[in-house]
């Protein structure tokens, strides 16, 4: 396994973590209209956008395998108006495949993030999570995360509830 910073040859494999992660994990959450419009090109385009775009705030990484195949990525930036003082940077995105869940990649992910947060100069980052998410949510808590606060959001004409967690990056508890 190893972690690095994403180029605009990974993004396929970005993409089709996304889809099948999101097409698992939120199966009977999310709409199934709105999974079932996921898709690997329209994601790999929507990477690729940001990747191409100098003033794209956010860091992205992935987790590959022994085998250079992508399993796991991992975005991180600015918080992006949460609402919750103090929390300047937030993790916006961290999926693993569901067949390499469990083997320490998530975990490896946050931690490349959070030292990169920390060398920008970034004390405290905030990550949102469905709120029925309760794997997700299980990982945030193992890392140490603090429940902040919940908002509502739509998402595929449905409303959905998040939870927000709070990390303070100069705790090691990852």
């Amino acid at each position: 396994m190893r972690i690095r910073r994403a180029g605009l040859g990974d993004l396929p494999g970005v993409a089709r973590v996304l889809v099948d992660t999101w097409r698992a994990t939120y199966r009977g959450v999310v709409p199934e209209a709105f999974l079932e419009e996921l898709s690997y090109e329209g994601q790999a385009k929507r990477w690729a956008q940001r990747l191409k775009t100098p003033t794209w705030p956010g860091r992205l990484f992935v987790a590959e395998s022994e085998s250079g195949e992508v399993v796991g990525f991992a975005a991180f930036g600015p918080d992006r108006a949460s609402g919750f003082p103090g929390y300047t940077a937030e993790l916006w995105a961290i999926y693993v495949l569901p067949a390499w869940q469990g083997k320490g990649l998530g975990r490896a992910l946050f931690q490349e993030g959070v030292r990169l947060l920390r060398a920008e100069g970034h004390g405290r980052m905030l990550v949102w999570v469905l709120k029925e998410n309760l794997q997700g949510r299980g990982f945030y808590e193992r890392l140490g995360g603090v429940l902040l606060g919940e908002r509502e959001i739509a998402l595929g004409g449905a409303k959905l509830w998040e939870v927000a967690y709070g990390f303070d990056l100069g705790e090691q508890k990852w």
